[in-house]
């Protein structure tokens, strides 16, 4: 095998060339090894020579890449070694804003509006896929409420295919369901940001997939249902009714189209429940539309693999299974493993409670929803580790990190003229959960050398210490105040949606700490819990909200001043991880608050307690508006779609924590 001659293989030797001198380059030498399985490969040094065994291409490609990121002077340092992938399929989670009129479930943001030019910019794809194999992810997920009319030719429904990518300046104002996010109102606010023939984005868009394949890459499209935006106006009688034969039928031909104009499309992703009739039905339909279509494309195409993923949103496991029975193509299913705030626990029970009621040896896609960090800065080594070595791997197909309420498209989020890719912005983060999860036991010093040389650090473990202290606040914080959804909590802001009918968007004040559950699992107790049982004089076994308060009091104590650095992104890192702390020691005194504060109305007597409150409350406002005033020195408001699409300012906040102190001297 000639390895040289691959794609992905020349890329990383690119990479290694512009790393090590042209000596060291010329003591590698690369050989086939078939003994070896898919995505491995091995190293020895002797005579002089550098050996690099792979039995495939993505093998030697991570092989290259990895000594790009090792080589320190010479290779007589590095030990015979053969690694192989502990989680086979590693993937990233991207909401694709394609055009406004068939928008992603994260359209009502900021961040959304900004990539929809960007994410039609071979550039782009390009940068985005080469930095996605530098962290060892080969699966690509693109969700969309409705992709088909901007990326394909329907031959039953020719009127259906939109041509130009168009935005709004008039922002939608969308349901939780996903619902409205493209409107009439929207039209008169619209702007064509590229003129593209729908020839020319089924052109575009395999040459995104090629390229993908060239970084042993593959894509997959993932749909919420039941949405038809872009067919607006039709003359078929297309509705958004699982009921209507014609919609049925459109969404049938609609996936087969798009499998027979994408052959690298790698499968298709499902999800029973948003905007369906939230019944029996909804399983069923999704089976005899996008399932009958795949098993189509797989009669026609038997030498070609597509996979049919269904989430479990809304969905009962047992049905899925029943329905899928006889299903003659590539089936899994997809749970979420943290629901949307992976910065949590390492090791959450949601899914091993789910894989209870599961056929033994049936293997799971895991969505690893981060919805917690869209603006600071996040690197923790420990804890990426030891979640990634938890996971119960013979059960786990792959898994894709991502988020619903921030495109990680570019981020716009600073006020600057730079706006880096989301996923070199936070590229400890997206290499950490890559990288780790091919190798667990890739050691730290290798992420502190990385971060070293990319930061111009002068002691890069002190910096490492530091960096990973900040990024523990919220998962310290989210253990003993947990809100399953993203929706209900945003930890950046302390601010939740309150679902619809109400539908405002509220700071996150000290009666919702004081009643807030501990995450379920967890060996963790409550507020609420903590003082039911020391007032019964019970011993406490498990850890209590006062340790977290200590935890995140030994966060926030440090408050290193942001010093301006010559090296940009060392600067933006040291504002992210001041932002941290002084949101650590807001939280810590919160918490505390909302300790005693339960004392007090467990028992009105208790005055001290209150008083304590009132104290901590005080403090804990002066440094709120310190944090707010901090952030938004380098981040702007932010549109969230998660947030209702409203804007948050953490400085329009800084009232309501001022507010908490008056609720705590209530009687």
């Amino acid at each position: 095998m000639e390895f040289k001659n691959m794609e992905p293989v020349r890329f990383a030797w690119d990479q290694l060339r512009n790393a090590v001198p042209e000596d060291a380059l010329e003591q590698v030498r690369l050989h086939e090894n078939t003994a070896l399985k898919e995505q491995s490969y091995t190293l020895h040094f002797e005579n002089h020579q550098l050996l690099v065994g792979a039995s495939d291409a993505a093998g030697m490609m991570y092989a290259l890449l990895d000594l790009r990121d090792r080589y320190d002077g010479g290779w007589s340092g590095i030990s015979d070694v053969t690694l192989e992938p502990r989680i086979l399929r590693r993937g990233l989670k991207l909401n694709l804003p394609l055009d406004a009129r068939t928008p992603s479930y994260s359209d009502a943001s900021d961040s959304a509006f900004e990539n929809i030019p960007q994410v039609w910019e071979w550039d782009f794809w390009t940068q985005y896929l080469d930095s996605m194999a530098r962290s060892k992810y080969n699966v690509l997920s693109l969700w969309n409420l409705s992709p088909f009319p901007s990326l394909v030719r329907i031959p039953e429904y020719p009127a259906i295919a939109l041509e130009n990518v168009v935005r709004s300046t008039v922002p939608p104002r969308p349901e939780m369901s996903g619902e409205n996010m493209w409107t009439e109102d929207m039209l008169g606010g619209c702007c064509v940001v590229k003129k593209i023939t729908m020839d020319e984005k089924i052109a575009f868009w395999r040459r995104v997939m090629e390229y993908a394949q060239d970084r042993c890459i593959r894509v997959y499209l993932f749909t919420w249902n039941l949405f038809v935006y872009g067919t607006e106006g039709n003359p078929y009688g297309i509705t958004c009714d699982q009921r209507n034969p014609v919609t049925a039928d459109y969404l049938y031909c609609a996936t087969k189209a798009l499998l027979e104009t994408y052959p690298l499309l790698a499968g298709i992703g499902i999800t029973s429940g948003e905007n369906m009739a939230g019944d029996e039905t909804d399983i069923p339909f999704l089976r005899a539309t996008y399932g009958a279509a795949v098993e189509q494309v797989h009669r026609q195409h038997p030498e070609r693999s597509v996979e049919l993923i269904h989430r479990m949103q809304y969905a009962r496991y047992p049905q899925i299974r029943q329905q899928y029975a006889d299903f003659t193509g590539d089936f899994s299913v997809s749970f979420k493993y943290s629901q949307a705030h992976i910065h949590s626990s390492p090791e959450p029970t949601f899914f091993s409670d789910f894989l209870g009621n599961s056929p033994p040896n049936e293997q799971f896609w895991l969505t690893l929803r981060d919805d917690d960090y869209y603006f600071y800065r996040w690197y923790d080594y420990g804890f990426a580790r030891e979640l990634l070595q938890k996971m119960d791997v013979r059960r786990v197909r792959g898994f894709y990190l991502g988020a619903d309420g921030f495109t990680w498209g570019r981020d716009y989020t600073g006020y600057g003229e730079e706006h880096p890719l989301y996923l070199e912005k936070h590229w400890a983060k997206t290499a950490l959960f890559g990288r780790l999860a091919y190798n667990p036991e890739e050691p730290e010093s290798c992420f502190i050398r990385l971060m070293t040389r990319r930061l111009g650090l002068e002691d890069g473990p002190r910096f490492a210490a530091i960096w990973t202290k900040a990024s523990t606040a919220f998962r310290m914080l989210q253990v003993v105040h947990w809100n399953d959804y993203d929706f209900q909590w945003y930890p950046e802001g302390c601010c939740r949606f309150l679902h619809p009918p109400v539908a405002k968007l509220v700071f996150s004040d000290i009666n919702e700490f004081l009643n807030c559950p501990a995450m379920p699992g967890t060996a963790y107790l409550s507020v609420k819990d903590y003082c039911e049982r020391t007032d019964r004089g019970e011993e406490i076994a498990s850890h209590t909200p006062i340790e977290a308060v200590q935890m995140l009091r030994e966060i926030g104590s440090e408050r290193i001043p942001f010093t301006p650095q010559a090296n940009w992104e060392l600067s933006a890192t040291l504002a992210d991880i001041h932002a941290l702390q002084l949101l650590s020691a807001y939280y810590a005194d919160k918490l505390e608050a909302a300790v005693e504060l339960c004392f007090y109305r467990r028992n009105r007597s208790r005055t001290d307690c209150q008083q304590r409150a009132v104290a901590l409350l005080e403090r804990a406002a002066k440094t709120w508006m310190e944090y707010s005033a901090s952030s938004s020195a380098y981040y702007r408001p932010q549109r969230l779609t998660r947030m209702g699409g409203n804007r948050v300012d953490f400085r329009a906040f800084d009232r309501f924590a001022q507010l908490d102190v008056e609720l705590a001297m209530l009687q």
